[in-house]
């Protein structure tokens, strides 16, 4: 046979068949360094994660499974591969097309809606061989759930007795394919059949090629103008993707974070509630009988992936072509050793695409796209920054040094909290003190009991004792310390790459002109981020100037903005200054509340400390073993027992180890009390602050006692979020309950991120000509920041002025 078709037992690495398909046993002289390129039905060169994320089911939040995928494998000779085409990319091609064509006929044969799938083709034996990973869950074309437990006797080699004779019958995959792989040998065959040029011909063709090759450098070459459109096509191509591919997996990783409006299961009443809020609710991890609510947000969720799923599925469909181009022309570049032209981007394109890097962040390509601008302004192809940018640029500046101080607060928190912080291990929900706290509890009788049973059972019956409970807790133990680990160090290097940002920002600032004599230029989105890390890192300056801008945004609305096109739809004699003054008031109510909320939970937090400060663990390395021990000033504290005399004696033969652990406990409690007392000096001049904006809003009794505005306060998601975590926190009956009356209320209405709200009333800051605009499906109700912000539009890539058809290198 030609093609060999066969599914494989259960294999893979731990990292899943995805992995293994991509990086097992890579053959270093006919494949990739690093991993095998990935393709599916809708694309090609799809990353291990992008693969894994196109199988899952639902809103699955692991990748799938051994047991949830078929292994299913194409070989075919190498002298059938060799007939595919004059090249190894152009043999992969023709692959690609048959495993296609086979999985289609699969679906077909199975009444399947379309199968999820991802494969890669193998080099590393004398017959090329394409592993596939299938899902076995699918949808039919009745829209049903089902299950493919098993490939289809007929799909594969099967005998069948067919007038008393036994016949092989190579199965539906093997023929499909080798229908597809006869189609393609004769299609390369006529193209072969042209006839090459012969002598002088042949001379001055390749002289032609030689001159043609001189003047690459030209721009005013048809073909490096061609080719700088179509990479510039490519940069942008990518770029959509990316922001399809982030949406996707923002729903998947954190689609149980969002939160709805819908009934709370617990009391009936209409709250805003996430997956994990209502699991945690009922003190469970995946419910048997979920709840109509969870089912009414799982469905919401699906059907929000679906349609990512589909908008993505569709610019892959759209774009593999000019980005499989522009890679073709960088690799013929990079392999001849010649410059790549610069592709020829325009100043908005070159704004957009590095906002996104600073976003993401990608500090790499941001650099990479820096010099493109730097080429472009050279040959005045585009203009150089403007005052506007250069405020834009500072704005920037200013998030990454925010940014960074905050993931250096939040790697010290973590660090001093490491002790009591828990983790999901298994079953258990536990931290560093629980194990210790199990640990010197002793065992009841009746524990007791069941494991002398246990140790006795497993003992007669030969089998061993499979776990003890020293060597579970042992377990657990390292997995807590392992995960301590792996998240300070995932905080840490995101600090260090938002203070490399800072420094190649500072850098463009400084070759620009009169960069400090205007103030930064912040979007909607930076200026809510900024509100954020200026409240919780208790920056009071930052605070204020924050507010000014906030309130600059809302007043200087006009009547193009959105918000008075709302305001219209609503009412249609609705006055847009009321309006805004309505917001304003709103939110100026609601910062006055979140900043009291911030700083009683400051002096709590100090209080609390200083009650307890003695007993407080923190970590302490040992440089010689490399280990780590968390100790309290209580642990080290010399014995406060026996005579004057005794107590002298232990002071005086006190070793110098334990003196230097001391002065180290020492100092971490002095440091964690001082930062604690900032904290409460901080909150309490935002505090001033807000309550000083909020006067302006509230009037006076007459006796002056009382003070009441006519206004509501306007909370965002993320305050009410706030708001709740205080509720359940704070020992205050009352402040419980006024802050509960005041979320009820809140949720009486629409509540909204303070970016979408603001936005609004922003102008856009870009509005690019000659792109095409794609509508992607907006998140109503979402709280993930970045999914609304990348959820808005989608550009796509059509440039009518710039056709490239028939250009090749």
């Amino acid at each position: 046979m030609k093609i060999v078709a066969n599914v494989q037992a259960k294999r893979g690495s731990s990292r899943g068949l995805v992995h293994y398909i991509a990086h097992s046993k890579l053959d270093i002289e006919r494949e990739p360094q690093n991993s095998r390129e990935l393709f599916n039905a809708f694309g090609d060169n799809l990353s291990v994660k992008s693969a894994n994320n196109s199988m899952r089911v639902g809103i699955a939040k692991s990748i799938p499974s051994n047991d949830e995928l078929h292994h299913l494998v194409l070989s075919f000779r190498d002298e059938e591969y060799r007939k595919l085409g004059a090249g190894e990319a152009q043999r992969q091609k023709a692959l690609k097309e048959i495993t296609r064509a086979a999985i289609k006929i699969l679906e077909t044969a199975t009444n399947a809606e379309r199968f999820l799938w991802a494969a890669a083709i193998h080099r590393n034996t004398e017959n090329p061989h394409v592993h596939i990973a299938i899902q076995k869950r699918y949808l039919s074309t009745g829209i049903e759930r089902q299950v493919l437990t098993k490939i289809p006797r007929e799909a594969l080699p099967h005998y069948e007795h067919r007038d008393s004779e036994r016949v092989l019958l190579l199965g539906y995959l093997i023929e499909t394919a080798a229908e597809k792989m006869e189609a393609i040998i004769d299609r390369e065959r006529s193209r072969n059949k042209v006839s090459k040029p012969s002598g002088r011909d042949a001379m001055q063709q390749e002289y032609s090629e030689r001159e043609t090759e001189s003047e690459h450098l030209n721009k005013s070459d048809p073909r490096i103008v061609a080719e700088r459109d179509i990479l510039a096509k490519g940069i942008l191509a990518e770029y959509e993707l990316h922001k399809a591919e982030t949406r996707v997996n923002s729903l998947l990783d954190h689609g149980d974070k969002m939160r709805f409006t819908v009934s709370d299961p617990a009391s009936g009443k209409r709250k805003r509630l996430s997956l994990r809020e209502i699991k945690q609710q009922a003190g469970r991890n995946e419910p048997d009988h979920p709840t109509q609510t969870e089912v009414q947000i799982k469905t919401i969720l699906h059907k929000m992936l679906v349609k990512e799923k589909v908008a993505k599925n569709q610019l892959q469909n759209d774009l593999s072509d000019v980005i499989r181009e522009a890679k073709r022309i960088r690799n013929e570049y990079r392999k001849s050793g010649s410059q790549l032209p610069v592709p020829s981007l325009t100043k908005e394109d070159l704004d957009k695409l590095q906002e996104q890097c600073l976003d993401a962040p990608d500090i790499r390509r941001f650099s990479y796209l820096e010099r493109v601008r730097s080429g472009l302004v050279r040959s005045r192809e585009i203009e150089p920054r403007n005052k506007d940018d250069i405020r834009s640029i500072l704005a920037w500046k200013n998030i990454s040094e925010l940014r960074s101080k905050n993931y250096e607060r939040q790697h010290g928190e973590l660090s001093e909290k490491s002790y009591h912080f828990r983790f999901d291990i298994g079953e258990k929900h536990a931290s560093l003190a629980d194990l210790d706290r199990e640990q010197k509890d002793p065992e009841g009788p009746i524990l007791s009991f069941l494991r002398k049973m246990k140790t006795t059972a497993a003992r007669l019956t030969k089998k061993g004792i499979i776990s003890t409970r020293a060597n579970e807790t042992n377990n657990t133990r390292n997995e807590i310390v392992g995960k301590l680990a792996e998240q300070l160090a995932g905080i840490q290097k995101t600090g260090k790459v938002e203070q490399n940002k800072t420094k190649i920002l500072d850098g463009i600032l400084n070759a620009g002109s009169d960069k400090h004599q205007d103030d930064p230029l912040y979007s909607a989105d930076q200026i809510a981020e900024i509100e954020k890390l200026s409240l919780r890192l208790n920056l009071k300056d930052e605070y204020e100037k924050n507010w000014k801008d906030q309130r600059s945004i809302i007043e200087s609305a006009g009547s193009d903005s959105r918000a008075f096109t709302k305001l219209l739809k609503e009412d249609a004699t609705a006055d847009l200054a009321e309006h805004k003054n309505r917001i304003i008031a709103g939110r100026s109510l609601a910062r006055e509340i979140v900043a009291k909320v911030e700083f009683d939970r400051a002096r709590e937090d100090l209080k609390t400390f200083q009650g307890s400060k003695r007993f407080q663990k923190f970590a302490i390395s040992d440089k010689k073993s490399g280990t780590v021990e968390y100790v309290s000033l209580h642990d080290v504290d010399l014995p406060n027992r026996g005579s004057l005399l005794d107590r002298a004696l232990d002071e005086l033969f006190e070793g110098g180890e334990h003196k230097a652990l001391c002065r180290t406990v020492s100092s971490l409690v002095a440091a964690k009390e001082e930062r604690l007392k900032d904290d409460v000096t901080g909150a309490k001049e935002i505090l001033v602050f807000a309550t000083r904006n909020a006067s302006e809003f509230k009037e006076t009794s007459f006796f002056g006692l009382k003070s009441r505005s006519v206004y509501q306060p306007i909370f965002t998601s993320n305050e009410i979020v706030m708001l709740e975590s205080r509720i359940k926190k704070t020992q205050d009956p009352k402040e419980a309950e006024h802050l509960q009356k005041l979320v009820d209320s809140a949720a009486e209405g629409a509540v909204r991120s303070l970016s979408d709200l603001l936005r609004d009333f922003d102008t856009p800051k870009y509005v690019s000509s000659g792109v095409k605009e794609v509508a992607v499906p907006l998140h109503i109700g979402s709280d993930d920041g970045r999914l609304e912000r990348d959820s808005e539009r989608s550009v796509l890539l059509h440039r009518s002025d710039r056709e490239v058809e028939g250009h090749s290198r």
